[in-house]
């Protein structure tokens, strides 16, 4: 939901708690001047029939057609001069109900005392509320529509500068060190600091993204040069005349250089890819390269001596960077035959919502979403360096892909959830071949 819609349902919402404690207020305090309003003027009304008791007119010509009463009172004067009673009487002339006030008021004219009583009718407490609330239910329709009329017009006035900078917020590429986040001039206060804080952030970002790549592209660089180095002077020492027990040393010395250079390339990798180096808007047949890996594995299974089955459905099209794709099936499929059984089984499934990679193995020793964290292993293996599935989540993560690692009745499971809709190709192929030891079906 918009902030604007937010702010008008949150002003609205004060509007229908506050009007009816409002009405409530209102009416008390309206029914109370009314009522002493009313009080005062009989009072007035019984103090001009004592003036005239005084000098001796006939009441008849004033009190004709009045609710005024005049009568002598038997008694001592009472200590409350003017009394006033306020209740519920019926009104013979509509024949109902009504809130009568009566004010009594007592006059000492000589030795003799009299009474004069008058009354009136006045609005009654309901009354009044009706009457408010009509009109009440049409002052808040007028200030909803005001309201919900002004937020939208005054939104493009005074959020118009938050809308251009988020336009330009979306379209800003960290990797363009030549493009220089401007955003959009404004006069207010808070716009200015939040346009301030984005455009230095901004700049902090280029310069970080700048040192990493420059720090990943110099540690390949610089670590790869005296491997390669190493490699060499082993190489030409392994051709010396060496015993058994030297030759044994050289070989552990080269293979963990391997590891060392295997290790140092999956870093810079997932750093490429943490920084979205691999960006495309390719689409290549997914179930080709498919293939095309599990050829490349096939005499490494035969080594093994793994059944591989495979279910590709062909013209699977996605967006994905070509080499993207290649390691990521490269990894899950080496996974697959470095942690299976001698004679075990490896299925592969691909269709338009997945790609699912199971092979046969011992238990894992790490609870299975742990596997996806970098330098974690099923199993303390020598050969593996504990990043292949790291890269795995990565790719997935960079291309909305969703991954997920399951163990069930001896079985590994990897499934790779695809987000993107199929494309379709322009030319079918049939994504369908069987080979030595590796049926596709």
């Amino acid at each position: 939901m918009k902030l604007l819609n937010k702010i008008t349902i949150w002003f609205i919402g004060v509007i229908f708690l506050v009007t009816p404690i409002t009405m409530v207020i209102s009416r008390t305090n309206i029914k109370k001047h009314l009522d002493k309003a009313e009080e005062q003027r009989m009072r007035a009304v019984n103090d001009h029939v004592y003036q005239q008791l005084l000098t001796g007119v006939k009441l008849d010509h004033y009190t004709h057609g009045r609710p005024i009463d005049v009568s002598l009172f038997q008694g001592p004067m009472p200590a409350e001069r003017v009394q006033t009673v306020k209740e519920i009487a019926p009104n013979e002339d509509l024949a109902k109900n009504e809130c009568r006030i009566t004010v009594t008021s007592y006059y000492q004219i000589g030795k003799q005392i009299y009474k004069v009583s008058s009354y009136n009718y006045v609005l009654k407490s309901e009354e009044i509320f009706a009457g408010m609330l009509s009109t009440v239910v049409w002052k808040m329709l007028l200030i909803i529509l005001c309201v919900g009329l002004t937020a939208r017009l005054l939104s493009r006035i005074i959020l118009e500068p938050f809308y251009r900078g988020l336009k330009i917020i979306k379209h800003f590429d960290v990797k363009k060190s030549d493009q220089k986040l401007q955003l959009a001039h404004t006069t207010t206060t808070e716009f200015k600091e939040l346009n301030d804080f984005i455009e230095s952030m901004a700049q902090k970002a280029r310069a970080d993204y700048a040192a990493i790549k420059e720090f990943s592209e110099n540690a390949s660089h610089e670590l790869q040069t005296p491997l390669a180095v190493v490699r060499s002077k082993l190489d030409l020492l392994s051709q010396t005349p060496i015993n058994d027990k030297q030759a044994q040393l050289i070989g552990d010395m080269q293979a963990s250089i391997e590891r060392l250079s295997h290790i140092n390339r999956s870093l810079v990798l997932l750093t490429k890819l943490e920084n979205h180096e691999y960006a495309t808007s390719e689409n290549i047949k997914f179930c080709a390269i498919t293939k095309r890996v599990i050829a490349t594995y096939e005499d490494w299974v035969k080594m093994k001596d793994i059944d591989v089955s495979s279910n590709l459905d062909a013209n699977i099209v996605l967006n994905i960077h070509p080499a993207l794709a290649e390691i990521l099936l490269s990894n899950l499929f080496s996974n697959a035959i470095r942690y299976n059984l001698e004679g075990g089984k490896i299925k592969v499934e691909l269709n338009k919502y997945n790609f699912i990679i199971s092979n046969t193995g011992n238990p894992p020793e790490l609870p299975t979403a742990e596997l996806f964290r970098r330098f974690k292993k099923g199993n303390q293996s020598g050969e593996s360096t504990g990043l292949g599935l790291a890269i795995v989540k990565q790719i997935c993560t960079v291309n909305d892909f969703s991954v997920t690692y399951n163990f069930e009745n001896g079985w590994h499971q990897v499934k790779v959830m695809f987000a993107q809709p199929e494309v379709k190709p322009t030319v079918e192929k049939i994504c369908a071949v069987a080979e030595p030891k590796v049926a596709v079906s």
